[in-house]
């Protein structure tokens, strides 16, 4: 099943940034704790819900729930909702964690695109990307911030100096 790289590369994609993930991170196996777990097989959906946590590598990811979606045997879309979601990853040895936050994330491995939505944050170290929804198509490396509607936010990026050398 294809769930193994959607979830890493969706967790690089939101963190927004051109580190690579831990080489190792692909080849780990996934796994999930939720209070509760549902397959249907009919459907092709798998639902968990209840302080979901996703682990593979240095990769973690929080939610109240997540959701699977298959298309022959293969994660197609990936739906996590929270209050909020968290995920946080090593891009790098000796770099600073990536960190991030939204009220849902979804991930569409067809279309090589992740979306934050609502509240979304994505920070390492000091620097920051805040909006309403931020997307990453990752077979592109194309990033967008933009607000949802014309009542939302504006989008805010902080980005720190690096401290010379001495």
């Amino acid at each position: 099943m294809k769930f193994n790289k959607i979830l890493l590369i969706a967790s690089l994609a939101m963190a927004l940034s051109n580190a690579k993930a831990l080489e190792n991170d692909f080849e780990q196996p996934i796994y999930i704790e939720a209070d509760n777990a549902t397959f249907d097989e009919k459907k092709g959906e798998s639902t968990y819900t209840g302080k979901v946590q996703v682990t593979q590598g240095s990769m973690r990811l929080n939610s109240d729930r997540l959701v699977v979606y298959t298309q022959d045997q293969k994660a197609d879309k990936i739906i996590a909702t929270g209050n909020p979601v968290r995920f946080r990853q090593t891009p790098e040895e000796g770099k600073k964690e990536i960190k991030g936050k939204s009220q849902r994330a979804e991930f569409y491995a067809t279309q090589s695109r992740i979306i934050l939505l609502d509240k979304a944050v994505v920070w390492q170290g000091k620097n920051t990307t805040t909006s309403d929804r931020i997307e990453y198509d990752y077979k592109n490396a194309i990033v967008k911030a933009s607000k949802k509607s014309a009542d939302s936010k504006r989008v805010h990026v902080t980005l720190q100096p690096k401290k010379r050398e001495k």
